[in-house]
């Protein structure tokens, strides 16, 4: 039922990329996202719904500043509104609860823990389900790290770069790329979005979603 209205954009938004392709055969391609489990091929984006996206984050390393600033971001990546976040003051409203840790906590029951080595800090993101694989779990749970003291090493780029990478993560992306250029490569080093990370997040906002969010 909650992804009925998105289906006639799906359809406007497959024409227009048709037809982009027609005419510009260099655009950049879009890059593999969907997280294969045994014999299940798992995808999923924010339903309409259920946007803003509501996000509490442990206030600790001036990390609500630097989510927001991921947010933004990726909100920007899109053409129609695809994807919005908020960072809330309640915990227990979140659609997801950001956690700065000395190092991420242990995978428990997870389908896939999306992990992000980066050079000062690190980063990762659990998939979890319900009863199903095709039950996502919330609140989704991200953890952000640093690999130094914080006061001794200026972390700010390092948890800018991370948290903009876990957020992708978050919102579908979850398979990491080869090519260094993109902010979803497993090591990430781009201070933005690659033109393949804007083109895939959009054909992912449009892709039939197998995953449904569930409390």
């Amino acid at each position: 039922m909650r992804f009925r209205a998105a289906l006639p954009l799906l359809t406007l938004v497959a024409t227009a990329l048709a037809c982009s392709e027609a005419t510009s055969p260099d655009r950049v391609p879009n890059y593999e996202w969907r997280l294969v489990v045994d014999a299940d091929t798992l995808s999923f984006h924010w339903p309409v719904n259920d946007l803003p996206v509501r996000i509490w984050v442990e206030d600790s390393l001036d990390m609500p500043s630097r989510i927001s600033e991921g947010i933004a971001s990726w909100r920007a990546a899109y053409l129609y509104g695809e994807y919005d976040a908020v960072v809330v003051a309640d915990s227990t409203t979140a659609d997801m609860i950001v956690r700065v840790r000395t190092a991420p906590a242990k995978a428990i029951a997870t389908v896939g823990r999306l992990h992000t080595l980066f050079a000062g800090c690190e980063g990762a993101t659990d998939i979890d389900t319900v009863a199903t694989r095709f039950q996502l779990q919330l609140p989704v749970r991200m953890y952000l790290a640093p690999r130094y003291d914080p006061a001794q090493v200026d972390l700010t780029e390092c948890f800018r770069v991370t948290a903009r990478h876990e957020l992708g993560h978050s919102l579908g992306l979850f398979r990491h790329t080869s090519d260094t250029l993109d902010i979803m490569y497993g090591q990430p080093e781009a201070a933005g979005l690659s033109q393949r990370d804007i083109n895939t997040a959009q054909i992912v906002a449009h892709w039939p979603a197998n995953m449904i969010p569930t409390r």
